[in-house]
């Protein structure tokens, strides 16, 4: 049993690093999003301003085409006005003309206000951009660390995990499944629960151990497990004590 208990605090150890490790990941990929998110936020900045721009143009071609067409029926109306022959009719040409007038003056008074505003989202558009690149420029370095560092952590996490397997192999599996349903159900992986002359409590829930306890943890020659939290006891000296003799009553 003690070289199995000592295969435990090989697995433990080795728990406890892949914990550490997971934990220390946690934050990087929030911490990712975040600095993805600024970017993509000042992208779309810029290309809601392009979008501006493009409906501006469409706009003003829009209204162009408007004075192109109003051109051409003024000229129209205002030829029909040498072969009018009542007065009725000439007010009719006269009112068109007035109509098409107008429509002109309108539409080149759009174009004018469209202009101005071109002028204002193109001065918008190179802040927006500047401001982009400014926001790559802080963000993609950082962007590019922490996916190192998320690859790194998860490449010492899977190394870990197949030096686990390896040791794993040599475990009872009756004492693995013990093992592993304590780790499943610890949130800081500790399973074990190291007791030595100077401490006779449990390490992980600090319960005083009776003398009788204390005696047949060091002996090492069964499974013992916290009544209290259910971790598993270990000799704190077992790993490096080569005499496994029992000690006195």
């Amino acid at each position: 049993m003690i070289k199995d208990l000592e295969l435990l605090v090989q697995l433990q150890t080795i728990d406890l690093r892949i914990h550490e490790l997971i934990q220390s990941q946690s934050d990087l990929p929030k911490s990712l999003s975040e600095l993805e998110r600024s970017i993509a936020a000042a992208g779309r900045a810029v290309d809601n301003v392009n979008n501006q721009m493009d409906s501006n143009a469409a706009e003003k071609k829009s209204f162009e085409e408007r004075v192109v067409d109003a051109k051409a029926a003024l000229d129209k109306s205002q030829e029909r006005l040498n072969s009018i022959k009542t007065n009725r009719e000439y007010d009719a040409v006269h009112a068109e003309i007035e109509n098409f007038k107008n429509t002109i003056a309108g539409a080149d008074a759009k174009m004018r206000n469209l202009l101005a505003e071109s002028d204002k989202v193109t001065q918008s558009l190179e802040a927006k951009k500047e401001e982009l690149e400014k926001i790559k420029a802080d963000c993609e370095p950082k962007i590019s660390d922490l996916k190192a560092k998320i690859a790194s952590i998860d490449s010492s996490v899977a190394a870990l995990r197949k030096e686990r397997e390896g040791i794993t192999v040599g475990i009872p599996k009756s004492l693995l499944r013990t093992y592993d349903h304590i780790l499943s159900r610890r949130k800081n992986a500790k399973v074990l629960s190291f007791v030595s002359h100077d401490n006779s409590t449990c390490s992980s829930c600090f319960k005083v151990l009776e003398t009788q306890l204390v005696n047949e943890i060091r002996r090492g020659t069964k499974l013992l497990t916290c009544q209290n939290c259910g971790a598993i006891f270990v000799w704190g000296e077992t790993a490096v004590e080569k005499d496994t003799a029992a000690p006195a009553a």
